[in-house]
């Protein structure tokens, strides 16, 4: 009889709670472990591996539009008729105080641009090169106005939000 009864009596359930506590600590450790790794938390290696590194900047973009488009007549040989250039500029920082500069001193740097984009010609416009020098000259244009007036360039990025010869 005896053997019967334990037959027809279920099982004692196991408790569940030793694996997901075991589970728990495994991604926690983990995790820690990561960050520690990573150079996020003290003492990791990557923290330790190039004290000249630079570090990375973690505030959040900024972005910056220039009122409007700035439009200029393109540098001509003479003989042909009157090209122009039409920009959309916006740049990014992650300083507030950078943006605050730029939107102080924003006429300065929208006449420095203009000087700098009329002299361009559309030859120099017409390949992605040259519009990719132009975004350096005309980021370099920013930074340097910055530097002078507020101390510091400030500016990290300068895109091209919209770009028109004719």
């Amino acid at each position: 009889m005896s053997a019967e009864m334990t037959a027809e009596q279920p099982a004692p359930k196991k408790s569940r709670l030793p694996l997901i506590l075991g589970v728990v600590v495994l991604l926690v450790g983990g995790g820690a472990g990561g960050a520690w790794y990573a150079g996020l938390l003290p003492g990791g290696p990557a923290a330790e591996a190039d004290p000249d590194a630079p570090s990375v900047d973690r505030r959040p973009e900024l972005y910056h539009t220039l009122d409007s488009n700035l439009v200029v007549n393109l540098r001509g040989d003479g003989r042909s008729r009157a090209r122009y250039l039409q920009v959309g500029i916006e740049v990014m920082t992650r300083d507030p105080q950078a943006m605050a500069a730029l939107q102080t001193h924003n006429a300065v740097v929208r006449n420095n641009l203009i000087m700098l984009l009329s002299d361009q010609t559309q030859e120099d416009l017409s390949t992605r090169e040259g519009r990719e020098a132009l975004q350096t000259a005309a980021l370099e244009e920013i930074r340097a106005v910055l530097s002078e007036r507020f101390g510091d360039p400030g500016i990290e990025s300068l895109y091209f939000t919209s770009f028109v010869m004719q």
